[in-house]
């Protein structure tokens, strides 16, 4: 295994745990294929955009374990909000390209997410 592919994906959960969206585009590939549950991009300026409108819901990231394997790390951990959200689990694939993270794929379950949004537009 590459440990500059380690230290790359410890780096950038870092900074998603201290919400540090200069660390998070440091370390992600101007053309970064993120997919989630809920949204899809193809770019480092649409991922970071909606990094900053999660940050305020985010309280704290409590990593579960990490694998590690070629060119890909893999991530679980709890992803916790306010309610109604809560605590959130969360797997997150990083696929790593001339060392930046070229894909990401988030795997968590929308529903909460779902719900507060919904909450909101009523709100309006």
């Amino acid at each position: 295994m590459d440990t500059n592919i380690l230290r790359l994906a410890e780096a950038y959960m870092s900074a998603w745990q201290n919400k540090d969206l200069k660390g998070i585009a440091e370390r992600v590939h101007p053309k970064v294929h993120f997919k989630g549950p809920m949204a899809e991009f193809m770019d480092r300026q649409s991922y970071l955009a909606s990094c900053e409108r999660i940050f305020p819901m985010l309280i704290e990231i409590k990593i579960r374990s990490r694998f590690f394997s070629e060119n890909q790390a893999i991530f679980t951990y709890d992803f916790i909000c306010p309610e109604p959200i809560g605590i959130c689990p969360t797997a997150e694939l990083l696929t790593i390209e001339d060392d930046l993270i070229k894909s990401i794929k988030l795997f968590y379950d929308a529903r909460p997410f779902e719900k507060m949004a919904q909450s909101q537009n009523t709100e309006k």
